[in-house]
């Protein structure tokens, strides 16, 4: 069953929670909702392809397709970007000190929610 829809679908109501999480000052958690955005919008391109894949590196999935699906050098970066905060923006332990709020901020959420959107936007283009 081709599920990549319901995928997408998700996808973009990750980034709008994460908009709205950015837009009341909850940064770590919109870094985490613009990671989830572009993980799930991968996993949609993947089930549209008729694959499966597992795990959460934006950047492995990317990397992982087909080759007649060219992603751009930038979409790997922002994937980078938002493969980075998938475990810091949730758990204390993923700094030396501090709580995750401590370490995200304005210009990093909306940064990230920027990688996000490109990640979901290049996905759509793709699912046919």
């Amino acid at each position: 069953m081709n599920r990549a829809a319901d995928w997408l679908k998700q996808a973009g109501l990750d980034l709008q929670a994460a908009e709205d999480s950015r837009a009341s000052g909850h940064h770590e958690w919109a870094a985490f909702q613009a990671q989830q955005c572009g993980e799930k919008a991968v996993k949609a391109l993947v089930q549209s392809l008729h694959g499966a894949v597992r795990g959460h590196s934006i950047t492995e999935i990317l990397r992982q397709l087909p080759a007649s699906t060219e992603v751009p050098p930038a979409l790997l970066l922002a994937a980078q970007e938002l493969d980075k905060v998938y475990f810091t923006s949730r758990y204390p332990n993923g700094f030396t000190s501090g709580a995750p709020s401590d370490y995200f901020n304005e210009k990093n959420s909306q940064e990230l929610v920027v990688h996000a959107r490109q990640i979901l936007e290049f996905c759509r283009s793709q699912i046919h």
